[in-house]
């Protein structure tokens, strides 16, 4: 099946939304639906969780009618487990499964999930064939570089997702002991697309179009996943497929686009608490680019309902109006060019929000069993 499910699912060079923890719940992957995301995934879930039938993880699942395509995203203790989990959700409305073997969260690898399973390729090989075999859909598996840079192995955890079924894979330009301020590794996501019969994604630091398109040139991925790069800029999407430099948003736009992600957001959780609280963070990363973002964070540190949002953002907007700003600035690129050892120095959205509203690796995720 891995042969030709992939175009026959997407179009050429397709660009995907990853699952991020305490972000990608339904109102943001349509906002990045809509602007050009062709695939978007729910949080990444536990195995554990899912078997031992986790309330706030099944929660999680939930999906808006109007998606179109969208994936899970799984990690497991053990291949076993990922067998059970996958068989669990034949009956969920997803086009794909994706299990995660690059998530480098400390209690994640410490449960023996994520990265953990990159240590150890014969585990990649039974996990990925327990997912397929448990599932009528395609399986795809997110993997980074290895462990670290003493244990480099993407070529042969590669090759073992691909002998186990896997329909395509994505891989994250880095090693697990990386941090965001270390280079993301285009030669090697290049090699691993040279290595493999199945297709390739390319992932790690895709903040502007020039970045997507200086990996498409150097890798010749047959696809992009774009994670931190989207957190106030779902533009993103509509900048990749437009390759033609960096994408003006008017303040209009921005302004529609922002009130139409409360207003999911709101229909989704009601009109004040956790909704509101959560979409505070969207806020604090969407006045990035705008003249005094710090003053606008500030404002939003007490936050708790969406009619102060509507208030303050509305505030905002006509401040911005009446002094002329038109335009937002443009984001700067995040990739090294070939000639660069590091990266540019800049701005990390992930570092800006509550790690506290994270989900998906929370305390209920990763279920002990006893």
């Amino acid at each position: 099946m891995h042969a030709t499910i992939f175009p026959q699912l997407f179009p050429k060079a397709p660009v995907f939304l990853a699952p991020l923890a305490g972000v990608s719940d339904h109102p943001f992957r349509r906002i990045c639906s809509s602007l050009g995301a062709d695939l978007t995934y729910v949080e990444m879930l536990s195995a554990t969780a899912l078997v031992h039938q986790s309330p706030r993880t099944w929660q999680m699942l939930a999906r808006h009618e109007s998606e179109a395509c969208l994936g899970v995203q799984i990690t497991a203790r053990s291949a076993e487990e990922m067998g059970e989990a996958v068989a669990l959700l034949a009956t969920q409305d997803f086009t794909t499964v994706d299990i995660n073997m690059g998530c480098p969260v400390r209690k994640v690898v410490g449960a023996g999930c994520g990265s953990a399973i990159l240590k150890d390729p014969d585990r990649v090989f039974h996990t990925t064939r327990n997912a397929v075999l448990a599932s009528s859909k395609p399986v795809s598996v997110k993997i980074r570089l290895g462990w670290d840079h003493q244990s480099i192995n993407f070529l042969e955890v590669g090759r073992a997702a691909q002998e186990g079924g896997a329909s395509w894979l994505t891989l994250h330009g880095r090693t697990r002991s990386d941090t965001y301020q270390d280079a993301v590794h285009l030669d090697k996501i290049a090699r691993l697309k040279q290595g493999l019969t199945i297709p390739v994604i390319g992932n790690g630091n895709l903040f502007t179009g020039a970045d997507a398109q200086l990996m498409r040139d150097i890798t010749g991925v047959d696809g992009l996943m774009v994670s931190r790069g989207a957190l106030g800029n779902p533009w993103i999407f509509a900048e990749i497929k437009a390759g033609a430099g960096p994408l003006a948003v008017s303040l209009e736009e921005w302004l529609g686009v922002v009130s139409t992600h409360m207003r999911w957001q709101e229909e989704a959780y009601g009109p004040a608490g956790v909704g509101a609280v959560c979409m505070r963070k969207h806020l604090l990363w969407y006045v990035k680019g705008w003249p005094d973002a710090r003053r606008i964070r500030e404002q939003m540190a007490t936050i708790d309902s969406f009619a102060q949002i509507h208030r303050l953002l509305e505030n905002y907007a006509n401040d911005l109006a009446q002094r002329g700003v038109q335009f937002r600035e443009a984001f700067r690129s995040q990739l090294p060019h070939p000639e660069q050892a590091e990266r540019p120095d800049g701005w990390d959205p992930k570092y800006d929000m509550d790690r506290g509203l994270d989900r998906g690796v929370g305390e209920d995720s990763l279920i002990a069993v006893t």
